[in-house]
């Protein structure tokens, strides 16, 4: 039984050690800029199109990603696409474009960050559009029912006036 002890108790201390050591290889390791995928320059005209696509009419907004989709410009289409006001059908398109958009996490590449960070927005306005699609559903249904107890309740009164 204390062999059994000391071995859990090893075994415990030194996973904990191996995460740790696994913890400062990752947050030590320095992260060349090659690395990222999305740099400085390009975060930054990433943003500005995303800026002037908000503040641009219907005509503009679909010339825009015509030319990001037609350019085969994966970040740019995904993050035109995922905007709040989108549809399914272009949150379901954006989602695509971001996995296609290689991307790495670490602290070192903002640009990266920021497409993960939106792609985590594109997946929750889907989920709360599809939510708010089967809200609308159930109320649709359920005004249906009241429609029908109401009738009901009509043609009970009328039988009732007409036993009276």
């Amino acid at each position: 039984m204390r062999i059994g002890i000391v071995l859990l108790l090893t075994t415990l201390i030194t996973g904990c050690e191996f995460q740790r050591q696994l913890k400062e290889m990752y947050e030590e390791s320095p992260n060349v800029v090659t690395g990222c995928h999305i740099g400085d320059v390009r975060l930054s005209g990433l943003l500005l199109q995303e800026r002037n696509y908000l503040t641009a009419n219907g005509t503009q907004q679909q010339e825009m990603l015509h030319n990001a989709i037609n350019a085969k410009d994966h970040p740019q289409s995904a993050l035109l696409l995922s905007q709040p006001k989108s549809s399914v059908s272009d949150l379901t398109k954006s989602l695509q474009y971001y996995r296609q958009q290689g991307t790495n996490p670490s602290k070192e590449c903002p640009g990266d960050r920021y497409l993960l960070l939106r792609h985590a927005q594109a997946k929750l306005l889907l989920q709360i559009n599809q939510y708010s699609r089967s809200l609308r559903k159930e109320n649709l249904e359920l005004r249906k029912k009241i429609e029908a107890l109401t009738q009901i309740e009509q043609e009970i009164s009328r039988d009732r006036e007409i036993a009276q």
